[in-house]
């Protein structure tokens, strides 16, 4: 049996990417109007106090305008819609800046580093559940700051699972929705994930292959089920997968979506996939270059602002 050290290793590659950045000077990506910032969440599990470090990044037409330094006060005062970016593994919140150049011109950004990646929360422990609680303080603290600015989540590879997670604790706890949610190379969970990338292929064939590896992860709480997380979101979803994807295989977003759009609730919010050619290349993490994708987001926002779910 491996190591829980090992298994939390092998599943949030909490490997910074880039190595050398400095977060307090987030110029050095290239983007200006980005203010580095620290919050507290309460680990879910040993309740203590977690660190995490995060990114506001202002819309692209108000890099000039804002004269404030203060985050909660520009947060506070915005009129503009908010999304919160979750990366996924083998990344800290420097890395996504393509990701940021396209969604500034739609939101006000606040990127946030899970614990355990880059500066944040390096002594609590990495759990799926810690992470997803900590996710759901940050939005309740989004949401004290501004109660009229509509907040939306963007989550990619395993951050995808974490951002439905979110969604499901929130819907738990009786808050309210985000005004959407987009999960890019996105999949069903976390087991559906091993199964079919080369290593899983090669030997989930052999007899000890679920006692060795997927019964395990499951005992330790290494689930990722975004396929039930989906479910209990009660807002639109857009889903976005390249065939390419040679990380999380196609297949798994297309599943993803089929399982979404059949079961879901008619007042639960339209579900949008957007499969995306292999003839792009653009792969795992790249499908913020589609040409079409403002249109995507645009196209998505108007879904999201003409829903209204029935309690």
């Amino acid at each position: 049996m491996l190591s829980l050290q090992f298994q939390t290793f092998a599943v949030f590659i909490p490997i910074n990417s880039p190595r050398s950045a400095d977060f307090n000077q987030p110029e050095d990506t290239g983007l200006r109007g980005i203010y580095n910032f620290y919050l507290k969440t309460r680990d879910y599990h040993y309740n203590s106090s977690v660190n995490i470090g995060a990114w506001l990044i202002l819309p692209e037409d108000m890099i000039n305008l804002t004269t404030s330094n203060d985050v909660e006060e520009i947060l506070r005062t915005t009129q503009r819609d908010i999304v919160i970016y979750l990366h996924g593994v083998s990344a800290n919140r420097a890395k996504a800046w393509a990701q940021y150049e396209v969604l500034r011109k739609h939101f006000m950004i606040l990127a946030v580093d899970h614990r355990g990646y880059g500066d944040s929360g390096k002594n609590v422990p990495m759990t799926e559940l810690g992470i997803a609680h900590d996710h759901v303080q940050i939005y309740d603290w989004v949401k004290k700051l501004n109660t009229k600015s509509d907040v939306y989540y963007w989550g990619h590879s395993l951050g995808s699972a974490l951002s439905a997670h979110t969604l499901r604790l929130l819907k738990e706890q009786n808050k309210e929705t985000p005004k959407g949610l987009v999960l890019e190379s996105s999949f069903t969970t976390l087991q559906d994930v091993i199964i079919n990338v080369f290593v899983g292929k090669l030997y989930s064939w052999l007899a000890y292959f679920d006692a060795t590896i997927l019964t395990p992860l499951d005992a330790n709480g290494f689930h990722f089920r975004s396929k039930e997380h989906i479910l209990s979101i009660d807002c639109p979803v857009m889903l976005l997968h390249s065939e390419d994807d040679m990380v999380v295989r196609y297949p798994l977003g297309v599943q993803l979506a089929k399982i979404a759009s059949e079961n879901r609730k008619n007042d639960q919010g339209k579900v949008i996939f957007h499969g995306i050619s292999a003839d792009y290349g653009f792969g795992h993490n790249d499908i913020i270059r589609h040409p079409a994708i403002d249109n995507f987001i645009t196209d998505f926002k108007e879904v999201c602002r003409n829903f209204t779910h029935n309690l």
